[in-house]
């Protein structure tokens, strides 16, 4: 019977900590970005640019590091990447010129990038089946609390010190913490080798033929396509968020920060929570449901997030702005299982990896500079802001019209499987 030990405890408590600091480190720049822009005499579509950057490294380190962490190990990975992240993060703060600070979001987007796929297995590698689903969740803690304090923390030492001062602050932990994961010895022995199997099988292989079967399938070729609209919709709008609230709410950048960051962790972790019941209610009673509840959850609040952009008082901007957030929010719940559900098994970690692949290079990497350009040209920031949260209404369309096609794909897979 495989058992806990503290070697695993140790390891959880270490990854949950890597995990704070890996959504820590990411939001900063958002949070500074008109700070940034003022000091660089940058444009908005330059400022845009800082995450075009972390977008461009992001997945494709997902799979080149999920790769060499199989074959090297997976704690070295683990170690490499987080002093990666950290490293480049520390340097944002002495960032001479605007080169300088593209190529250190290259660097966090590289070290991010790579700690997911290699942290989750070595998680299943330490934990028995019936204590795996608890650690996981234990280590998505350090998720939320890390996207609140980078928020918050960031913009209260930014005021108090300097915007430098919150990419140092933000960055050396991680250094330490690199080593601390570095220098942990492994004790594997009550791992069996069932799972071992099952974990190397996991990674992710992609090559052209595996990836034109994926597109045959009509299901996946909807959420594929409606997905890269939804991070284009979406990701633009929450870099900017910060610099929107200082514009043209007046917020301070501590309170913009803070606020936020509690609206975002608040309503982002209950538009999940309540995103994935209700597609699951949903496809109990139609195969579809998964793709239903997303294309609901954008009707709705593609209309509430352009009322809360075009909002003149605060009241209104965050309630609207928050219940678009929750809304949207149903996609990050949905999408990953209906991808599942209607891809044979032995193509799934391809399959959601071409969807990673897909919607952070088509959909998150453009997205800010889009609004940053349209900004520039002549518009404000609130008009780039609100062509972006529209392109949520053809990703609804598509989404509610290609849920017919799930129930084939769904009974497809079944038959492969039986």
């Amino acid at each position: 019977m495989s058992r806990v030990t503290r070697y695993s405890w140790r390891i959880l408590g270490l990854l949950t900590l890597a995990n704070f600091f890996n959504f820590y480190d990411r939001q900063i720049v958002s949070v500074l970005a008109e700070t940034i822009k003022v000091e660089f005499q940058l444009t908005d579509v330059q400022v845009g640019g800082l995450n075009s950057a972390f977008e461009f490294t992001y997945p494709l380190a997902a799979i080149v590091l999920a790769i060499l962490a199989d074959r090297w190990g997976r704690q070295r990975v683990i170690s490499l990447v987080v002093a990666l992240w950290s490293g480049a993060t520390a340097l944002t703060g002495v960032a001479g010129s605007y080169l300088t600070l593209i190529v250190t979001r290259l660097g966090v987007g590289a070290g991010q990038g790579g700690y997911g796929p290699p942290a989750l297995t070595k998680l299943s590698e330490v934990f028995p089946g019936n204590y795996r689903a608890r650690a996981v969740g234990i280590h998505a803690v350090g998720l939320i609390l890390g996207s609140a304090a980078g928020y918050m923390l960031s913009g209260t030492i930014a005021q108090a010190l300097g915007w430098r001062a919150s990419f140092i602050v933000a960055g050396l932990p991680g250094l330490l913490l690199a080593w601390f994961i570095f220098r942990q010895r492994p004790k594997l022995s009550h791992v069996s080798l069932t799972h071992s199997t099952d974990l190397h099988s996991a990674i992710p292989r992609i090559n052209f033929k595996v990836v034109r079967q994926l597109f045959t399938v009509s299901t996946l070729r909807v959420v594929y396509g409606s997905g890269v609209l939804v991070y284009l919709a979406t990701g633009g709008l929450i870099f900017w968020l910060p610099t929107f609230m200082q514009r043209y709410h007046g917020y301070t950048i501590a309170s913009a920060a803070s606020i936020a960051g509690v609206v975002q962790v608040v309503m982002g972790v209950g538009g999940v929570l309540f995103g994935g019941w209700l597609g699951d209610r949903l496809t109990q009673r139609y195969p579809g449901g998964k793709l239903l509840a997303m294309g609901i959850g954008l009707v709705v609040g593609t209309p509430l997030a352009i009322i809360g952009i075009l909002a003149l008082s605060r009241s209104l901007f965050l309630v609207t702005s928050g219940l678009a957030l929750f809304l949207y929010s149903f996609n990050f719940s949905c999408s990953g299982p209906q991808i599942y559900e209607v891809t044979p098994p032995a193509f799934r970690a391809t399959s959601q990896a071409v969807f990673l692949f897909l919607t952070h290079y088509l959909g998150n990497l453009p997205s800010a500079p889009i609004i940053g350009w349209l900004s520039d040209v002549g518009y404000d920031l609130r008009a780039g802001m609100i062509v972006l949260a529209a392109v949520g209404i053809p990703a609804a369309v598509i989404m509610l019209w290609g849920a017919r096609f799930a129930g084939i794909d769904v009974q497809l897979v079944e038959d492969i499987t039986e």
